[in-house]
């Protein structure tokens, strides 16, 4: 049954190139949750947003920024992220873990706490 879900998730993204991903990712409104939030709430989201993007061009490296967009913010799979990367699952894990190390030292240090952004897209 494993072995199925897997292939499934994988032929979802068997036409999507990675550098797609890379382009989408500026698309306007981009994550955020909330289909009709507030003008204030919209124009916080936004702030945010851009801000933990241009953290994301500037602090990681091509190849993280690869894995960041296409594992966390297009959610495809490891499996499929590792192997068009050439690369194994336990070293994208790797390279997945200093980026978010990387991106949330930065963050701390302009005063943008991951919480803040957690609590910036939260449905509640």
């Amino acid at each position: 049954m494993n072995v199925t879900l897997t292939e499934l998730k994988r032929r979802r993204w068997r036409d999507v190139s990675l550098q797609d991903l890379l382009d989408r990712r500026t698309a306007a409104g981009r994550g955020l949750s909330d289909p009709q939030p507030t003008p204030e709430r919209a124009a916080f989201q936004n702030m945010v947003l851009a801000k933990v993007l241009g953290i994301i061009d500037e602090e990681l490296t091509d190849r993280q920024r690869e894995a960041v967009v296409a594992v966390i913010l297009e959610g495809m799979p490891i499996a499929e992220v590792a192997r068009r990367m050439g690369t194994n699952q336990n070293a994208l894990y790797k390279l997945l873990h200093d980026a978010r190390r990387k991106l949330k030292l930065r963050m701390e240090a302009v005063g943008l706490p991951p919480q803040e952004v957690l609590t910036a897209f939260d449905e509640g």
